[in-house]
């Protein structure tokens, strides 16, 4: 299915080490821990194979600036026309955020994907992203809800 060969990134993983976790926000004002509430991912190192696909290392932008990588993978849930996947967003020097959750096989439909944690700035911290994809499925659009 070469219609596919794009494919969203997702992560999960948390360690939050007896701290409470703390809701990420477009409202975060820690300037050590830069919040990366709206970017773009562009789909160029993903393949699928039948009901399985991964990518690794899919450049997140923002204002046309690269800001991190995107790592992954999803697969096909059985009878269903959406996706369950995994990703992690490295964002260099600063942390790791992972994400979780289910993406359509349909263009231009905002999916939720929960933040699990993250590691460095971002350990500990909870929320969720908002993704949509462009209808050639190599464009993702990531906000904070």
């Amino acid at each position: 299915s070469t219609w596919l060969f794009f494919l969203l990134p997702l992560v999960a993983g948390n360690s939050i080490r007896g701290s409470v976790a703390r809701q990420l926000s477009p409202d975060d004002s820690d300037s050590s821990c830069p919040l990366p509430w709206r970017f773009f991912e562009t789909a160029i190192n993903s393949q699928f194979h039948e009901t399985i696909g991964g990518w690794d290392k899919n450049p997140l932008t923002s204002n046309g600036v690269e800001i991190g990588k995107s790592s992954g993978n999803c697969i096909v849930l059985p009878g269903q026309r959406r996706f369950s996947c995994l990703m992690t967003l490295e964002f260099p020097n600063v942390g790791n955020v992972m994400l979780q959750g289910f993406e359509s096989m349909h263009s231009n439909v905002d999916m939720t994907l929960g933040l699990l944690g993250g590691t460095g700035c971002y350990e500990g911290k909870t929320g969720s992203y908002s993704v949509r994809a462009n209808s050639r499925f190599n464009k993702f659009t990531y906000a904070l809800d």
